[in-house]
């Protein structure tokens, strides 16, 4: 059981440096190079980067949902005590309580952004109006899932190191 934790420690680690890693990359190096490049040129690059990352990062996302239930479980968190809050009521899994929130909402808010948004803001059938009102929202909410990806780091390590 102990070698099990640490490999799914790891996975969790690792799945989570490619997300993060990625969508910060995402953010602060492809988009703002793209915005250099003409209008055709700058749809087809951020739309390859959107699908190859996609494959990846939602793949990466789909380890850490799994190996996050797994801890929950090995840390005591069952279904009745996850319902009624008790899980919670420490100050070390309340954290981790925001922590899923946080996960939860980046969830929501990357599947608009990768799944709807994203490809329609790289469609060339659209008005330039319309091209140009989806990328405003698409990059919104590519900020507001970089801020989240912070928060959701910066409150793992508070429940990994609850003594920091």
């Amino acid at each position: 059981m102990e070698n099990l934790y640490k490999i799914v420690i790891v996975l969790h680690v690792l799945s989570a440096v490619i997300w993060v890693g990625g969508v910060l990359f995402m953010g602060m190096i492809a988009v703002p190079a793209a915005r250099r490049l003409n209008d055709k040129l700058r749809r087809h690059l951020l739309d390859d980067l959107g699908r190859r990352f996609r494959k990846v990062g939602w793949t990466a996302l789909g380890v850490l949902i799994v190996t996050g239930f797994y801890l929950l479980w090995h840390w005591g968190a069952r279904l009745d005590t996850i319902l009624d809050l008790s899980f919670f009521a420490h100050d070390h899994t309340r954290l981790l309580g925001y922590k899923i929130l946080a996960v939860i909402a980046m969830l929501a808010i990357s599947g608009v952004h990768d799944f709807w948004l994203g490809p329609k803001a790289t469609r060339a059938d659209r008005t330039p109006e319309e091209v140009k009102a989806d990328r405003r929202l698409a990059s919104l909410l590519g900020r507001a899932t970089g801020i989240l990806v912070i928060v959701i780091v910066i409150l793992a390590t508070f429940v990994a190191r609850p003594w920091v």
